[in-house]
């Protein structure tokens, strides 16, 4: 049974719940998760979930934060108090990217810079999170992109998408704010150390599946026009050389990005063109879902959210390899515990 234990804004716990009506914690890969608590309306229980207290688990390393509340009257239970929230990871939201920045080189590290200038050292003091540190990690995938007002979360979780990466923010022993960059295990037959972790008819673990492919919205080419008016405007066709008809245009508007009067070459102003069209480059999609049965699988032992899994139907002879990008844990007004996953790429 999960077990929430709240605390307040200086981490000293102030109570226990072992007592509620139900409980749903969501952690999710790309995005910050999230959780919903329901309770008895007593004195007490109004008294410590308080906005901005925070709600842990000592079997989770996730801390949510509260961010709503709400006091109801139902006839059977009588007053009930439902707060809600999302982790930690929420709080880069609460943060833009306030000056034009330009990021090159392996993904930790553009990363790392967009924090570092908005949460840990920022020019302006009131904007610093005193308690927020980055975490040990390294990931060298290259990339290269210009923002300017975006929100932070929204953009590291559109990075992380981009590349495959899960991000999380714990709390540590001094009571830092921690964040972390991660890479989900490889469970999938393409790789011969982790064990495999396969959801199939045959082996009675997989209860449904549906399976999709579409070509409706494919993008095989991309006209990026950035800085510049008119004719003078500097554009650059991206494509995955498709010719004819499977040639599927789109056009780009990305007029923000600035080179500052030739402060950025114009090579690396084209590598800031090419990356932002590269990225809206899509093939047909293909899409293998199913409902399946986590009896015999582990949770956060044998398989946490960002592992890469099989989904396969024999009958169909179609599989695919799928990431783990979602877990609902939650615990029903009868005590019924559940797992919930949902797979994406």
């Amino acid at each position: 049974m999960m077990i929430p234990v709240i605390m307040n804004r200086s981490f000293e716990r102030l109570a226990e719940i072992d007592d509620y009506i139900s409980f749903i914690w969501t952690n999710r890969y790309y995005e910050a998760g999230d959780f919903e608590l329901v309770v008895v309306a007593n004195a007490e229980n109004i008294a410590t979930m308080q906005k901005w207290n925070y709600i842990v688990r000592d079997d989770d390393e996730n801390i949510g934060i509260i961010e709503k509340l709400s006091i109801v009257h139902e006839d059977e239970i009588g007053n009930v108090l439902t707060v809600s929230g999302r982790f930690l990871a929420s709080i880069l939201g609460r943060r833009i990217i306030a000056t034009q920045t330009t990021v090159t080189g392996g993904v930790s590290n553009c990363i790392n810079k967009l924090i570092n200038e908005n949460v840990i050292n920022p020019s302006v003091a009131a904007r610093k999170i005193s308690n927020f540190i980055l975490g040990t990690y390294s990931f060298s995938n290259l990339m290269q992109a210009q923002y300017t007002g975006d929100n932070l979360l929204e953009t590291i979780s559109m990075i992380c998408q981009t590349y495959g990466l899960g991000f999380k923010v714990t709390l540590n022993d001094q009571h830092k704010f921690v964040f972390q960059l991660y890479k989900g295990v490889d469970h999938t037959y393409d790789q011969h150390t982790n064990p495999y972790v396969v959801f199939s008819d045959e082996f009675d673990n997989l209860i449904s599946s549906e399976y999709e492919e579409n070509c409706e919205e494919m993008t095989t080419a991309v006209l990026v026009a950035g800085e510049g008016e008119g004719l003078q405007r500097k554009t650059m066709w991206i494509t995955n050389n498709a010719t004819g008809l499977d040639r599927c245009e789109l056009y780009k508007d990305q007029r923000d990005l600035q080179s500052n009067n030739g402060e950025i070459s114009d090579a690396e102003y084209n590598k800031l063109l090419e990356e932002a069209g590269r990225e809206l480059l899509t093939t047909y999609t293909a899409a293998f879902t199913g409902e399946v049965y986590m009896d015999n699988v582990n949770y956060k032992t044998d398989l946490n959210v960002g592992d890469l899994v099989v989904i396969e139907n024999k009958k169909w002879g179609i599989y695919m390899n799928t990431r783990l990008v979602e877990v609902i844990e939650s615990v029903s007004e009868t005590g019924e515990y559940t797992t919930v996953p949902t797979f994406g790429v």
